[in-house]
């Protein structure tokens, strides 16, 4: 059993320096080799199968309901146990706390490339993961992939493309969760075109996101800019667009009462106005849950010529150093349009989508815009 050893504050503070750098490093080795047990358990209890007399009809489904994991997490941690049971080299070294969880997922991503191949190099990479840093270890194993990659046989190809996939599921918490596997030709694709808006080369001084979070906003943009583009297909005779649905006297009086996006999605007051700011606002009065009373027009956006007005005179987003161009940006009403604010070109400006986001949920703050 792993022992936690509970210290009091004073305890804490009076330890020496390098014993708090020795205990701390063994905990982490001694979480590898838990985390190493952990998986060989799941192994064995896969391969025996020795959950079924208590009904269960799978593994997964046995981790889920026991642990509390998701069955997202389950099987994952399925995956690396079969996995293990086929890389001695990685299952040792896991289990001597010499490698933690996210080398050994990075080494059974290797292992998926050319199973074959790793088995000749296993114990080269292993020791790579022993003794680089995370970046180094991480280009030495993409290395050793490309190089595996141009002996693929069709076969294998042809297997990649058939294992692409992509699953969006709501979470718990009210966000939407991502999961693809992808095939080298769309991960290559997706990456570059994400790389394209998230890189250090469109990196400004006010720009504080996390790596993630700017390739989530990019992944937003590109989304955005084909829905806006026209070229998408039209379903149920309509362009695909997002409905944003909104009581009234949550417009006009701040009152919180409905705000969704989308399938009936929950959003905020700030998520809301966010939206109210520069997207097409159509009227559609309810009897109740199930019966429209009237349904209006489209309103209230800055029409075409203002639009060319303001990428005339913005020239992008205006927030100094970001540099995205006017296609890819908002209309913003400086005075938020529930407010009473204009349509005026005057009253407004051009935000990126990350950045219009960031001032209405009060992240950024631009004196400029006041």
């Amino acid at each position: 059993m792993l022992e936690v050893i509970e210290r009091p504050a004073a305890d804490r503070g009076a330890m020496p320096d390098t014993e708090l750098l020795g205990e701390y490093e063994e905990t982490r080795r001694e979480i590898a080799r838990h985390e190493a047990r952990s998986a060989w358990l799941l192994g064995e209890i896969d391969r025996r199968r020795c959950y079924e007399p208590y009904g269960y009809l799978s593994t997964v489904a046995y981790v889920a309901d026991r642990t509390g994991d998701s069955h997202q997490v389950a099987a994952g941690r399925l995956r690396t146990a079969r996995a293990l049971a086929d890389m001695p080299t990685t299952a040792a070294a896991f289990a001597d706390g010499d490698i933690g969880t996210a080398r050994v997922r990075r080494l059974i991503h290797a292992r998926e490339t050319s199973p074959d191949a790793f088995i000749k190099d296993e114990p080269g990479l292993v020791e790579k993961a022993r003794s680089l840093d995370a970046q180094s270890f991480t280009g030495e194993v993409e290395m050793w992939r490309r190089s595996v990659t141009r002996q693929i046989t069709a076969d294998e190809e042809r297997k990649w493309f058939e294992r692409r996939r992509l699953s969006i599921r709501d979470t718990f918490d009210g966000m939407i969760e991502l999961d693809a596997l992808l095939d080298p030709v769309s991960g290559e694709t997706i990456m570059t075109a994400i790389q394209s808006l998230a890189g250090p080369a469109n990196r400004d001084r006010l720009d504080d996101r996390t790596p993630t979070q700017r390739r989530v906003d990019a992944l937003t943009e590109i989304c955005r800019h084909h829905l806006d583009s026209g070229a998408a297909p039209w379903v149920g005779g309509q362009k695909p667009h997002l409905n944003v649905i909104v009581d009234v006297d949550t417009l006009h009086e701040g009152v919180r009462s409905r705000t969704e996006i989308g399938q009936g999605r929950v959003i905020g007051l700030s998520t809301m106005e966010f939206f109210a700011c520069d997207a097409a606002v159509c009227r559609l009065v309810m009897d109740g849950p199930a019966r429209v009373l009237d349904l209006g027009r489209r309103v209230r956006t800055a029409t075409p010529a203002q639009l060319e007005a303001l990428a005339i005179r913005d020239g992008g987003c205006v927030v100094p150093g970001c540099g995205r161009p006017p296609d890819w940006c908002d209309a913003h009403h400086k005075l938020p349009w529930v407010e009473g604010g204009l349509t005026d070109i005057d009253e407004m400006c051009l935000l990126c989508r990350p950045h219009h986001l960031a001032l209405h949920l009060g992240l950024l703050d631009l004196p400029l815009l006041e």
